[in-house]
């Protein structure tokens, strides 16, 4: 069994992307970490063809699922498909490939080496993602101050679960560093003794990334060693636009960060209407800057 591994969930619109990570993984990966790449069955092929002899193991979605038939039962008539792909990442566990795992999203890459021992405290204790958003606060306070409204509502309904009090921990973004003990307790420990499934508890608590942390906080199933993002996210087209006018590039976001999430909410070339118009409003404030700057 591995020690640690690298795993990406993808569907066929995000194939290109997950060719791209791939091939970052190639290109940085020092320790030779196996690479696995879940997709649906139908797109099996459609990927083994687009990441060519880029080493990769695939795996279906159905069969990681399946063992979420064994201990669960079928999952529910029109379950939400983004919820989908946020079981088969808790779920991945039960495939019993590795100790840990760090899950990535089709929309990263690495943009430095990397080694095993980067996502580990010692040679048994994996770093936790857990940080108070400050970036994202930042970011919130002068655009748009429900951004982090919405993340504070989510956490703190989250921290209801456990029934924990206190500061709101953000848990994300990938790449995230799991422990599969942590994710085989959440089963055998809490979930399985109440009666409950991953299925309602997903549901009802919706972002996988929070109910592993806050169940770890609950559990302390391995000590917590807490990290802040190991990439740098843009989660919106206004971030990544900053960037830019400050003049960062992969290059000096390498000091800080191992990889950069461009989230595919916002680059993919249909851009909705609401982004579109939040788009306009930021350009708009942003020339009014510039304009007065240069009559200063």
């Amino acid at each position: 069994m591995e020690k640690l591994i690298l795993f990406c969930k993808s569907y066929d619109k995000d194939m290109y992307r997950a060719r791209r990570m791939a091939e970052s993984v190639q290109r940085f990966n020092l320790d030779n970490i196996p690479l696995y790449l879940s997709v649906p069955l139908k797109d099996l092929d459609g990927f083994k063809k687009t990441l060519g002899d880029i080493p990769c193991h695939f795996i279906t979605d159905e069969t990681i699922l399946e063992k979420s038939y064994l201990a669960y039962g079928k999952i529910p008539k029109l379950y939400p498909s983004h919820l989908m792909q946020q079981l088969i990442k808790l779920e991945f566990w039960r495939m019993n490939l590795c100790n840990n795992y760090v899950w990535l999203d089709s929309d990263s890459y690495f943009i430095k080496p990397f080694k095993i021992t980067d996502f580990f405290y010692d040679e048994d204790t994996p770093y936790t993602i857990c940080h108070e958003s400050k970036e994202l606060r930042q970011f919130s306070s002068r655009h748009n101050k429900e951004i982090i409204e919405k993340f504070e509502n989510l956490a703190k309904k989250m921290q209801g679960l456990f029934n924990r009090s206190g500061p709101c921990y953000n848990f994300g973004y990938p790449a995230l560093i799991w422990s599969c003990r942590v994710l085989k307790g959440l089963y055998e420990d809490y979930l399985k003794p109440n009666n409950k499934t991953i299925y309602e508890i997903l549901y009802k608590y919706p972002c996988e990334m929070q109910i592993y942390g806050e169940f770890l906080l609950h559990s302390q199933l391995i000590p917590v060693i807490p990290i802040e993002p190991m990439f740098k996210v843009f989660h919106y087209a206004e971030q990544f636009f900053e960037s830019q006018m400050k003049g960062e590039s992969e290059f000096s976001l390498s000091k800080n960060y191992f990889g950069i999430v461009m989230q595919s909410n916002w680059t993919t070339i249909k851009v909705k209407k609401k982004t579109r118009t939040r788009l306009k409003i930021f350009f708009r404030k942003l020339f009014r800057q510039l304009h007065l700057l240069r009559f200063d």
